[in-house]
């Protein structure tokens, strides 16, 4: 393991990849670290590290409560406060909501600051099966997934709205008029742009086809090699060669133009993980595979 230490595990360094028009920027090796920032929607997916470039991001949403995933929060809020920067909107499945105030409350009273709430982030609460919008062209779906303790995925969307045909010709103080009295003049799609998963098994993408559908699909795939398998599921994570073969199952089905995938064991070098993942890549799927390392 020595000799990747300097290339594998440097969690204040993201990786950046440059998907679909779409610029990401993280890092996530298992046990260490995961974070996703996505700069054009100023949006940090899971914090397990808080970089000094994910302070300017002012929504962050929490998969789920380990250390790895959620440890960089409070910092986080920290930093921002210190640099009088106003407070990020802190997503978060509803069932951490008062545990993670619990923590912020202790930290508080470690720092000396015991009963000031300013101190203290506000934490939104998200329900398993929700949206939110962050503004008129972005919305983020949650969804549940199974690992070992509770968790969330989140779908951003894209927002498309388009007018109705009843109303195409319509002048514009006309339809002015008309939105201002309550009607609907327009119809609402949504474009699934990215899905990001946090740790998991292969059950969540049995139960939820639908993350196949975004462009850019994130998931981990902690265990890699072919005596692992067995390791994979009792500690909750997702073992590629189980990802291949559902996925194998129904190639029409994976809608997604880029498969990234993260999150592995520490215990793999990199040239271990670039072998394997290469070897084992069905032929469909070669040109969208890349890896968050």
């Amino acid at each position: 393991m020595s000799g990747t230490i300097d290339t594998l595990h440097r969690p204040s360094c993201p990786v950046q990849l440059d998907l679909e028009g779409l610029e990401l920027q993280g890092f996530s090796i298992g046990g260490l670290a995961t974070y996703l920032m996505v700069p054009e929607w100023k949006v940090c997916f899971d914090i397990g590290e808080c970089p000094v470039d994910a302070i300017r991001y002012p929504y962050v949403f929490l998969t789920h409560s380990h250390g790895d995933h959620a440890r960089g929060l409070l910092r986080h809020f920290s930093l921002r406060r210190m640099l009088n920067i106003p407070p990020a909107e802190y997503f978060v499945p509803d069932f951490l909501v008062e545990p993670l105030r619990n923590l912020a409350l202790a930290w508080c009273d470690l720092e000396g600051h015991r009963n000031r709430m300013e101190y203290v982030p506000e934490f939104r609460a998200l329900p398993k099966r929700g949206s939110v919008d962050l503004n008129r062209q972005l919305r983020v779906a949650t969804f549940p997934v199974d690992h070992r303790v509770r968790s969330l995925g989140f779908t951003a969307q894209e927002v498309r709205k388009k007018l109705k045909p009843e109303f195409h010709g319509t002048e514009g103080h006309e339809l002015g008029a008309l939105k201002r009295q309550g009607v609907e003049i327009e119809t609402e799609t949504l474009h699934p742009r990215l899905t990001f998963i946090g740790d998991t098994t292969i059950r969540t993408l049995e139960r939820e086809p639908h993350c196949l559908d975004s462009e850019i699909l994130v998931i981990e795939t902690t265990f890699i090699l072919p005596e692992d398998l067995e390791m994979a599921k009792p500690k909750g994570h997702l073992h590629l060669q189980e990802l291949f073969d559902l996925l194998s199952a129904d190639p029409g089905a994976c809608r997604f133009r880029h498969l990234v995938l993260k999150h592995f064991s520490m215990k793999y070098t990199r040239a271990q993980i670039e072998s394997v993942v290469r070897r084992r890549t069905p032929d469909f799927l070669k040109d969208r595979v890349r890896l968050l390392i």
